[in-house]
């Protein structure tokens, strides 16, 4: 159980530093030009692999917690619904932001809505994911 101590630590790390720094960013990002500099951005490129690391991580324990509660004839529909939202919400973020990860890597990013809403919602799913990992633990 110290592993799911250790990813909850981990995936909660990871939502409060790309929440402050998505928030952070426009603060101090821009030079006098208003063009962004390169300073910004590389802190941007070692977050993009946190997070995907972090993708991976939610993907497999979304994926076991939605496992567990498939044929589940229960009468309570909370824990199966939680269970695939987060799975389903992962997967969609994940798809969202593998694509654009490389072409933000490659010097093409052309999509910089999906950033935002990639930014915005990552932090929370990590949060609520880090949240129940870490209530499993203590249980």
């Amino acid at each position: 159980m110290a592993v799911h101590k250790l990813m909850s630590a981990y995936l909660l790390l990871v939502a409060v530093a790309v929440a402050v720094h998505f928030m952070v960013f426009p603060l101090y990002a821009y030079d006098s030009g208003g063009e962004i500099m390169d300073a910004a951005h590389n802190v941007w490129h070692v977050l993009d692999v946190l997070m995907a690391a972090g993708l991976v991580l939610m993907m497999l324990t979304t994926w076991r917690e939605k496992r567990r509660y498939e044929g589940d004839s229960s009468v309570d529909l909370r824990p199966w619904l939680r269970s695939n939202v987060m799975f389903y919400g992962t997967v969609l973020l994940a798809l969202a932001f593998v694509p654009n990860w490389f072409e933000y890597a490659w010097g093409s990013n052309s999509k910089p809505i999906v950033w935002h809403v990639i930014d915005t919602a990552l932090p929370l799913m990590f949060a609520v994911e880090a949240h129940r990992l870490w209530r499993a633990t203590s249980v």
